[in-house]
């Protein structure tokens, strides 16, 4: 099965501290975000699946002229808000890397937890206003076997909101919604939670601290 071209990240999904292996699979139906408009368009998070997240507290900052959210941010601790799978589990500090971001919108976005990286940058989205922003994007995995079989794949969003300031983000806000996923028997389906389930997670003291000396600067 083929799958679409994306920057690989790997994620926490349903076991706890559980890290999927992931490889770029190349293929033709490739995945690419909309041009933002201050809104997540239903093609990448559909309607009813935005309403749900609000719906369970998940802020969603619109607008067409973000603040810039370059930089590195410790998300800690990480506490679970919300699971629509009733996961119950704890999640390691996330460290969230923005980099390269573009007038209104486009930002090189990448996550790693403690020495691990998780996956490779991938393009990512900013909406919002003021100092308010909602970042959004596309994330694929695809785990495989030592013969480079692939076991299992899922495409997931990731959206990471809040309020931006020098000393970090306030509020922040993590969500990874599961849009698709294939598997090659019911056991490595398992591991992955039914299409359509989240988990919303808050920054546990209110503050994604910044990593650094990176300054924020409006665009």
């Amino acid at each position: 099965m083929k799958i679409k071209r994306l920057s690989i990240i790997l994620i926490h999904l349903s076991l706890p501290f559980l890290l999927f292996t992931g490889c770029l699979k190349d293929g033709d139906d490739t995945l690419v975000l909309p041009t933002p408009d201050g809104k997540i368009p239903y093609s990448v998070i559909p309607e009813r699946l935005q309403d749900s997240l609000r719906d369970n507290g998940f802020v969603i900052h619109e607008g067409i002229n973000p603040p810039s959210i370059e930089g590195k941010f410790k998300v800690s601790p990480m506490d679970l808000q919300y699971a629509s799978d009733d996961y119950q589990n704890n999640f390691y500090d996330l460290i969230m890397t923005l980099s390269g971001q573009y007038p209104r919108g486009r930002v090189s976005y990448s996550e790693s937890q403690v020495d691990t990286v998780l996956g490779l940058s991938t393009m990512a989205n900013v909406i919002g206003k003021g100092d308010d922003f909602t970042m959004y994007c596309f994330q694929n995995i695809a785990k495989t076997n030592r013969e480079g079989d692939t076991l299992y794949t899922c495409s997931t969003a990731t959206v990471v909101s809040g309020t931006i300031a020098k000393e970090g983000i306030h509020n922040c806000q993590y969500t990874n919604i599961i849009l698709d996923k294939w598997a090659v028997n019911d056991y490595y389906a398992s591991q992955i939670p039914p299409v359509e389930t989240y988990r919303i997670w808050n920054d546990g003291n209110g503050l994604a601290s910044r990593l650094g000396s990176t300054q924020t600067t409006k665009l």
